[in-house]
């Protein structure tokens, strides 16, 4: 039983602590009566029968001494666990590591984050996401080693002003409709040169797969009408390795028609190879068949294909790039005398209004115009120097090659030069999914069947159906209504867009696009 034992010019509580050991209160809490002594020491012994007690010593132990023996407890993917590493070691333990969990107080957690919000070295999500893994990290150490989590984010702290603008973005994510969805697979198509590219950004846009379930796309999940989602690729430290989709939502996804013809005509005119991965040790790909590769047999990098393809086509502008090759960005330019949408050229600078703007020359740069002493080849492309008659020198096809019919005539006229219009500022591949989502709430398609193809788990009661033989019929054939209205929108969807590119332009420089438009039934027949 607790009671109170005077030490001179105060009192302390004691109390048999759950291992049975004598226990008493901290140096820091004297108590100057001894009736609050003893309601402390009582506390202590509720909170032993209700188990939530704190030893009021556990708090002493290091943040470094807990995430050693915390972290290698966890069984997460080796992504998942490569990511809260970098997180620990570059921002928690400089900060943190050598103080004792029970010293840690929010208002030094919310400065440090703050602290890493303003700093130009990290983007703008790093402070988030490096208080998100100490909360982690700390809420795993209650209520063994201390009582409550002081890097929990509180309601109601911080500019109101702030929480409203982030809100407004969390509402406000970037998707992209049906139209904007065709136009980005072309450009993105355009720009890698093969026809993979687009088949794989409108699968993503119509079935609302994640980027690694489309990456991972196993070609015998394909069937008539479904897409098997069984498989993500994990992206580790320039290695791939093969899991299940986040938070195991395994499932099957139904397949709009058009959609279902896209991925055979993939799949039988060179899609779905086997990977160039060749490793031997676990996890990693050893070289399995997937439907989407790269023309190497390489599989999609996240990174490479947003900089050299999403943002691209999604912004109209080339991201910066920093390191040795370091560049501003740039906007996308197309010679628009090429079917549309053009064939994309090597970046320019941006003009800068009032400034004169001169056409970039040098190694690696075709020929774009001609000028008094020079000519751009009609044939060749290249540019070569003009004779008094303005003609061009001969000049042969390459080294040792024969000569170039363009020899002798005159320069071919200048290249039409635009710039691409942005479609989806800041889109993401997540953004396509999140797209998914939002054409099918506004078809009316029912909550659960939106939850089924996204992968998402129906919460509370909604999620657990506890159904009799006869609730179980009517449940199927109810569902495979609503599975029907969902393959129907999105048909229509896919139609419409179709119809609204065509208008545009009746041709695409993209071989399995340019097919579909000359399917229509208005298009010219050539």
């Amino acid at each position: 039983m607790a009671y109170a034992e005077n030490r001179g010019n105060y009192w302390r509580a004691r109390w048999r602590g759950p291992d049975g050991v004598l226990e008493s209160s901290p140096a820091s809490l004297r108590f100057k009566t001894k009736k609050d002594a003893e309601n402390y020491g009582r506390d202590q012994e509720s909170a032993i029968r209700n188990n939530t007690y704190v030893n009021p010593r556990a708090g002493q132990i290091m943040l470094l001494e807990w995430v050693n023996t915390w972290y290698p407890g966890l069984d997460l993917e080796p992504s998942t666990l490569a990511n809260y590493k970098y997180l620990i070691e570059v921002h928690l333990l400089p900060e943190f590591g050598e103080r004792e969990l029970k010293s840690l107080t929010l208002e030094e957690i919310e400065s440090w984050e703050r602290r890493l919000r303003a700093n130009p070295a990290y983007k703008a999500r790093t402070a988030k996401d490096a208080r998100s893994m100490l909360i982690t990290v700390l809420e795993a150490a209650v209520p063994r080693h201390i009582q409550t989590n002081p890097a929990v984010r509180h309601k109601g702290r911080g500019k109101k002003g702030q929480r409203r603008i982030q809100e407004a973005e969390r509402k406000e994510k970037v998707w992209a409709t049906p139209l904007q969805v065709l136009l980005l697979a072309e450009r993105c198509s355009v720009l890698s040169g093969v026809d993979t590219d687009f088949v794989a950004m409108v699968m993503m846009a119509y079935t609302g797969a994640r980027w690694g379930e489309m990456v991972g796309l196993d070609p015998n999940e394909v069937e008539d009408g479904t897409a098997g989602l069984k498989w993500k690729l994990y992206e580790l430290n320039g290695r791939f390795y093969r899991g299940r989709p986040k938070d195991g939502s395994i499932r099957g996804v139904d397949l709009p028609p058009f959609l279902g013809k896209l991925l055979r005509r993939h799949l039988s005119t060179g899609g779905g190879g086997i990977c160039n991965c060749r490793h031997l040790e676990e996890p990693w790909c050893p070289g399995r068949r997937y439907v989407f590769l790269g023309p190497d047999g390489g599989h999609f990098r996240r990174s490479n294909f947003s900089e050299r393809f999403m943002r691209p086509a999604s912004d109209g502008w080339y991201p910066a790039r920093k390191g040795k090759d370091a560049r501003p960005s740039m906007p996308v330019l197309a010679d628009v005398s090429r079917v549309w949408p053009g064939r994309p050229l090597p970046p320019w600078p941006a003009a800068v209004p009032g400034d004169p703007f001169t056409v970039p020359t040098g190694r690696g740069r075709p020929r774009l115009i001609s000028d008094g002493e020079s000519g751009r080849c009609g044939y060749c492309g290249r540019s070569h120097r003009r004779r008094v008659n303005g003609t061009l020198i001969n000049h042969r096809l390459g080294k040792g090659a024969e000569q170039c019919p363009g020899s002798g005539k005159q320069p071919a006229d200048d290249v039409a030069v635009a710039t691409w219009l942005a479609l989806v500022p800041g889109l993401t591949p997540h953004g396509l999914r999140h797209g998914h989502q939002t054409w099918l709430a506004d078809a009316a398609v029912h909550y659960f069947l939106i939850s089924q193809r996204m992968g998402h788990e129906v919460p509370g009661m909604r999620g657990t159906w506890h159904v009799t033989p006869a609730m179980r019929e009517k449940a199927v054939t109810a569902l495979q209504g609503m599975r029907e209205k969902a393959v129907t929108a999105l048909q229509g969807m896919w139609e419409e867009s179709l119809r609204q590119r065509a208008a545009l332009a009746p041709r695409s420089a993209v071989g399995v696009l340019d097919d579909l438009l000359q399917e229509l039934p208005s298009a010219p027949r050539e």
